[in-house]
């Protein structure tokens, strides 16, 4: 009998963008099997996003003899496996798996404009990482999505173009997104658009839920009240304490300084006290080792804290096929040029896609009685003027007719 080496699929991650593939209105996921396949030939992940497995997780796959293979929509890892010896149907890992492994892949962008066209927040500010993950801590998520579920309606919060709420920290029914800036309640449809879940209709998208404080190595921290020395403690993901060489360095208001350098990238949790107690204040953070901070990282735990996300079963592929979803912006199409005595603006924000056309009709002026078909927006880039304007409330896609 023939000796044969046997690979397996550990898991898989596909990666959905809607600006590509969506088809004007009409949401990728309500297309014919056709129209999905026409635009699945063109559509390739690898053009925008470049996903490589950090220096650790590039170890690990050597070690267990696994292959990273990028793929159009996203990417896979294979394993060398063997045959069960009792139940000869199922497989394992060659080499076994730790429950506490973990798998890390830098997330970069490669197209400078990825922000115009995706569903992000603009104001989300430096130092920050998008964390994508099968596992919860502190942010749970539903399968097969690695993000996080969104968060829920704060009152007097502003929220602008593209946020995402959810109706329910754990089990959402619905999905609420911003259409302009505002704080009213997620049951003003003019402002937000309501999504109910089903078969046809994600409720998970990449999403404020997944973007989190970034340490490289050094953490500073600067007490909020005056003539306080901190004192504080950390742990990791785990919920164990660990003890870096700290600083505390004095002034009107004490800062903390703790060297976390010989520590391994991940989530930390920072608690400060005041001394007498009265003050107290939680950091939680992801720490980098790595020089460079990437647009994200997405981790995947061989033993999850969620249900479905395991990749083993008592040793057993699951081979599970992780979505991480990112969403398309909506803005309200703004067209200017010579038959325009004034800025014309579509009533309702539409979506931005790479194909499709939706068909935008100016309505006659009282002095005249033709209507203008106008064109989409040809480029991606926006004006975030409800960013940068206290009187403005909406992001716009300019369109100049000559």
């Amino acid at each position: 009998m023939g000796f044969r080496i046997i690979y397996k699929t550990l898991f898989e991650i596909k990666i959905l963008h809607h600006y590509f593939l969506d088809n004007g209105e009409n949401r990728y996921d309500l297309l014919s099997t056709e129209e999905k396949n026409k635009i699945e030939e063109y559509y390739d992940i690898r053009k925008i996003l470049e996903i490589i497995p950090t220096s650790d997780c590039t170890q690990i796959l050597q070690s267990h003899r696994c292959i990273f293979k990028a793929t159009a929509d996203g990417f896979s890892i294979g394993v060398k496996a063997s045959q069960d010896a009792i139940q000869p149907d199922l497989f394992n890992p060659f080499i076994p798996i730790s429950q506490n492994t973990v798998f890390r892949f830098l997330v970069r962008m490669k197209d400078p404009g990825f922000l115009n066209y995706t569903a992000l927040p603009l104001n989300a500010g430096d130092g920050r990482i998008f964390i994508f993950k099968n596992y919860s801590f502190n942010t749970p998520a539903k399968f097969p999505s690695l993000s996080a579920i969104p968060p829920l309606y704060v009152p007097a919060t502003t929220y602008y173009p593209g946020d995402m709420l959810a109706d329910h920290p754990v089990n959402p029914a619905k999905l609420f997104t911003a259409l302009v800036r505002t704080t009213h309640l997620t049951s003003t449809a003019s402002d937000w658009l309501t999504e109910e879940g089903d078969a046809t209709t994600p409720l998970s998208y990449a999403n404020i839920n997944d973007s989190h404080m970034v340490v490289n190595g050094i953490l500073s921290y600067t007490m909020k009240i005056q003539d306080a020395r901190p004192a504080a403690l950390l742990k990791n993901s785990a919920g164990n304490e660990v003890s870096p060489k700290t600083e505390i360095i004095p002034g009107d208001h004490y800062s903390l300084q703790a060297d976390l350098r010989s520590y391994p990238d991940g989530f930390y949790t920072l608690h400060v006290e005041s001394p007498d107690a009265a003050y107290s204040d939680d950091l939680t953070f992801y720490l980098v080792q790595n020089s460079e901070t990437p647009f994200g990282l997405i981790e995947v735990k061989a033993k999850s804290d969620l249900a479905g996300y395991d990749l083993l079963d008592e040793g057993h592929f699951l081979s599970p096929v992780y979505e991480l979803r990112f969403r398309n912006r909506r803005t309200h199409w703004r067209y200017t040029g010579k038959y325009f005595e004034t800025p014309y603006i579509v009533p309702d924000p539409l979506p931005l896609t790479f194909n499709g056309h939706i068909e935008i009709i100016k309505p006659a002026e009282p002095e005249d009685t033709k209507t203008i078909m106008l064109p989409n927006p040809s480029d991606p880039v926006i004006r975030p003027e409800a960013l940068i304007k206290d009187d403005e409330t909406k992001y716009y896609s300019d369109i100049h007719i000559n």
